[in-house]
């Protein structure tokens, strides 16, 4: 009974997947000449901590209403789609003939820098302001360095920085430089690349870390390379994927742009769907092991989003190969529960959602808009395909205009993970990629106490504190080893002294206790541990 129960649900979510993504299949995006490559998560130039600031941007736009129904949870965007958000917001500022908006004037200055980022996808939309002062890029355009970036940190003792794509910082000096480049072909062929360079008092090298190329044909992309996931709103990490660890290859099928389902289903609003399939490193308990999944986002109101994610780690050296059907068998379903079969993987699933309030200072007086959002994620189920066993999760909350101050905001989230989260009995090397968890930087067993707070001082000067505490639990079996606490708090500055310059000064501070304990019963010494950086960006655009 209870497999076919399996069987018989494997078969409608694949019914109910497949039907998504035939139905978007068949919407043609009629516009010409879009660039089309993605938003990068990592935080060009600063502004935010963990990812662009045009992320942290959007939602504070969308946040203050200025948008309607829109998916910022499925990172990374699109420039295009990031650029139609910006265009919402840019005709409700000018369709706002009763003074609705005049309260949210404190915003202007970050739409502008909006505007100016996505002047020539703004164009190619026919939207028009006295900043937009970009042409539509034309059926070719290529910008051989569109980020160039040199920084420098000195830090206390060897360590792994947090959601920052696997980088690790030695004792003592170190540096590193990075530029990214991108082109377009019409709107159906686009690239990217970021090289970058590093220095320590050991060694140098030389890395591809994000680089692709992205086929777009009706509203179907195709996207080939290396690059990172962010599944879920969380600001710290996430219960599926995160750029906490280096960038994954993979080959990704997915949605160009949000579409509507026909019907009642129109009442879910847009829809946005991704499948992919990804190879791991070598150096790993099964070496070349893969994670594929698909993940499916909706919001029916411009007020809540929500998502759905799958996944699965399955192959590696010595497990066999998977022929098409086995294959979606897994994509869809649970697998088998026999270790010596090639269809035995680690499932990792996880659902979450976002509820915005703006003007909610109508109900609550020490801010002007709020954000509440969760992502629950389980690693094994109970009673079939996806009951939870043992599940986790992240709840958080973004506050913005912050005691009647509207340029001061603050973030407040908490993650905590089960004993069996990201492991699997054959996948001993856990739910990693070179070493760093590809979701939430806690690993298993693992919780997190996060308070982020900024302020913006003038619109070219944005001050951050933060604190936290964290255990972070193992990344590998046994789940005996490598636990360690830390206590912290740091400090950042962003400053733009031009229009196309800027520079960031971060320092961070941890109180750690038992480091690599071998159990929790373990008491060791406390150590002190010190991180100061100091960045400058260089954005050339086009």
């Amino acid at each position: 009974m209870n497999s076919q129960w399996r069987i018989a649900n494997g078969r409608w979510l694949a019914a109910a997947c497949f039907s998504l993504f035939i139905f978007h299949f068949s919407f043609f995006t009629p516009l010409f000449a879009f660039d089309r490559t993605n938003v990068p998560l990592k935080n060009w130039g600063r502004f935010s901590i963990y990812r662009s600031w045009v992320y942290d941007a959007l939602e504070k736009i969308v946040l203050a209403g200025l948008a309607d129904q829109v998916l910022l949870n499925s990172k990374p965007l699109s420039r295009v789609e990031a650029a139609r958000i910006v265009g919402q917001a840019v005709r409700r500022l000018e369709w706002d003939k009763y003074g609705d908006y005049n309260h949210r004037g404190y915003l202007e200055e970050l739409l502008y820098q909006l505007v100016e980022e996505f002047g020539p996808e703004l164009g190619e939309m026919g939207i028009k302001t006295p900043l937009n002062r970009s042409h539509p890029s034309g059926f070719f355009a290529f910008n051989p360095v569109d980020h160039a970036e040199f920084g420098m940190g000195s830090a206390g003792r060897s360590q792994k920085t947090v959601n920052n794509f696997g980088q690790r910082f030695k004792k003592g000096v170190n540096a590193a430089s990075t530029l990214d480049g991108r082109a377009q072909v019409g709107d159906f062929l686009s690239f990217y690349y970021q090289p970058e360079f590093s220095r320590d008092r050991d060694v140098s090298h030389g890395r591809l870390l994000s680089g692709y190329g992205k086929l777009t044909l009706w509203n179907t992309e195709l996207t080939v390379g290396r690059e990172s996931l962010w599944w879920g709103p969380g600001f710290r990490g996430s219960m599926s994927f995160s750029n906490n660890a280096f960038p994954l290859d993979q080959v990704r099928l997915s949605s160009a742009e949000p579409f509507r389902l026909p019907w009642l289903l129109s009442y879910l609003g847009p829809v946005k769907a991704s499948l992919f399939v990804s190879q791991l490193e070598e150096n790993r308990d099964l070496s070349r092991a893969k994670v594929s999944g698909w993940r499916v986002g909706f919001a029916p109101s411009r007020f809540a989003e929500f998502g759905f994610n799958r996944m699965f780690q399955f192959g590696g050296k010595g497990r066999g190969t998977l022929n098409p059907g086995q294959y979606l068998g897994l994509l869809f379903g649970q697998g088998s529960d026999d270790p010596s079969k090639a269809t035995n993987v680690n499932n990792v699933m996880s659902f979450d959602g976002t509820l915005r309030i703006p003007d909610v200072e109508r109900y609550i007086l020490f801010a002007r808009d709020a954000a509440i959002y969760f992502d629950f994620g389980w690693d094994d189920t109970l009673f079939g395909l996806i009951v939870p066993d043992k599940p986790g999760g992240i709840v958080g909350t973004y506050l913005t205009g912050l005691f009647g101050d509207p340029k001061l905001d603050l973030r407040v989230e908490y993650a905590r993970t089960s004993d069996i989260q990201f492991f699997h009995g054959i996948y001993t090397s856990g739910f990693t990629n070179r070493g760093s968890v590809l979701s939430h930087f806690i690993g298993t067993q693992g919780n997190d106490l996060y308070a982020r707070l900024t302020r913006w001082i003038r619109p070219d000067l944005l001050l951050g504190f933060q604190m936290a505490k964290s255990h972070i639990g193992p990344t590998v079996n046994p789940l005996s080893t490598n636990l360690s606490d830390s206590l912290s708090f740091g400090f950042d500055v962003s400053y733009r002294f031009s229009s196309n310059s800027s520079v960031f000064l971060g320092y961070d501070f941890a109180r750690l206790r038992n480091e690599n304990r071998k159990n929790a019963a373990d008491k060791g010494p406390l150590k002190n541990d010190n991180l100061f950086r100091i960045e400058f960006t260089r954005s050339f655009g086009q």
